[in-house]
């Protein structure tokens, strides 16, 4: 849900369950400073959005998965934070973790360093990665986040994607 609307009431979640789709990927803020600066929301709306959009739409049935925006860039600047974006949506009931190299300039020892903790620190559901390319590494990312126990990869055909583009699935 959006800050400051009832989850029952955003146009966005409305949206998802009307497509009758028996999962849904919503999108969340993991990174503080984007969660305070970007959406002008207190740590803890934040954290409540993502709790009561899987809370919700697994009400309704729904398998969801979230994508968390800025993971690695989040996690290396308030690591604690960014696991807590995680246990919301976990205790809300997700299914998928969807860690996000947003900004596309992790390097792979970190990504695979991070989503082991994620892993390790949540294996009752699937960790997954989806990596932008402005680096150049969203292929080796994607390896190595599978590698450190991600079960799912974002990527699309010839890597396609915003800016310079994500994971090309044809490497």
């Amino acid at each position: 849900r959006r800050k400051a609307i009832a989850v029952e009431q955003d146009a966005q979640i409305q949206m998802l369950l009307d497509s009758h789709a028996p999962t849904c990927c919503i999108v969340a803020k993991s990174h503080l400073w984007q969660v305070t600066d970007i959406i002008r929301a207190t740590p803890q709306e934040n954290l409540d959005m993502i709790a009561d959009s899987v809370a919700y739409l697994t009400s309704q049935n729904r398998r969801v998965f979230i994508d968390l925006e800025h993971f690695f860039d989040g996690y290396t600047f308030d690591e604690d934070y960014a696991m807590k974006c995680c246990q919301a949506a976990v205790d809300a009931g997700a299914k998928g973790l969807v860690l996000c190299d947003t900004n596309g300039g992790s390097m792979p020892w970190d990504v695979a360093h991070i989503t082991s903790k994620v892993v390790q620190t949540f294996p009752q559901v699937t960790v997954g990665m989806h990596a932008h390319n402005d680096c150049g590494m969203a292929v080796a990312n994607s390896l190595m986040a599978a590698k450190s126990g991600a079960g799912m990869i974002q990527g699309t055909i010839n890597g396609i994607g915003e800016r310079t583009g994500n994971a090309d699935l044809c490497s």
